[in-house]
This record gives C-alpha cells, sequence and structure tokens, in this order.
C-alpha cells in the first residue's frame, strides 16, 4: 500500500475514537511502513478523555515518537514523515499534513510543522 493509497482509504472513514482517530492514522501508517506494533503501547481508548489518558500513560506522543522514531527538522522530513501539533498527530503528504479529525480528514500547511519524525 502506498501512502496515497492509504490517505484515500480513509477519506470516507468516519471518526471514532480508538480505531480512526489521528494517533490510529499516523501510527498506523507507520506500522504499514515499518511492520512494527507501535499503537499497543498506548493501550485503548474510547473517548476524548480515555485518548488523553492513554497517551499520557504512555508519556506523551512525542515521547513515544522520540523512543522508536528519529526526530528531524520538519523542512528534511518526506511524505509518511510525522509530526505533533498541540495534541494531534499529522502526517507529511505532498505540500500539506494530513489527519484525521471528527469532520473527516484535515489538512495543514507543511510550514506548520515544527517537529518531526522519521521512520
Amino acid at each position: 500500500m502506498t501512502l496515497v493509497d492509504y490517505i484515500t482509504d480513509h477519506l470516507q472513514k468516519p471518526f471514532v475514537w480508538g480505531e480512526n482517530d489521528c494517533i490510529h492514522f499516523t501510527v498506523g501508517w507507520i506500522e504499514i511502513a515499518t511492520k512494527k506494533d507501535y499503537l499497543s503501547e498506548f493501550g485503548a481508548w474510547d473517548s476524548a478523555r480515555t485518548a488523553i489518558e492513554a497517551v499520557e500513560r504512555a508519556g506523551g506522543l512525542e515521547f513515544q515518537f522520540d523512543k522508536h522514531l528519529r526526530r528531524i527538522d520538519p523542512n528534511y522530513a518526506h511524505d509518511g514523515c510525522i509530526t505533533v501539533i498541540g495534541r494531534t498527530a499529522y502526517l507529511f503528504s505532498g505540500s500539506h499534513i494530513v489527519s484525521v479529525g471528527e469532520d473527516g480528514l484535515v489538512f495543514k500547511k507543511r510550514s506548520e510543522a515544527t517537529c518531526a519524525w522519521r521512520y
């Protein structure tokens, strides 16, 4: 599966906490690309509150990404790299970063990323 296929596959998927949210979207791609399990370290959640708790128990998104991936300057990020803005994880794709939001995919300008991780 390519990154474009992965993103396209998520265009019509409804947002569901713990199944199709920003973490499952971004980390799901990294798992496809690396064939490694990263999601299990976060545990399970089914709401915004339990998602925040799960991420905090795991040490936070940045801690987990630093633990498993290589932090890089976002200017050198390639398609499929990860960034975090606020509490939301995004994938780099072309001139954008993309994530899953409650109303569908969310696209922001690539220049909004202030950190990045490469697998």
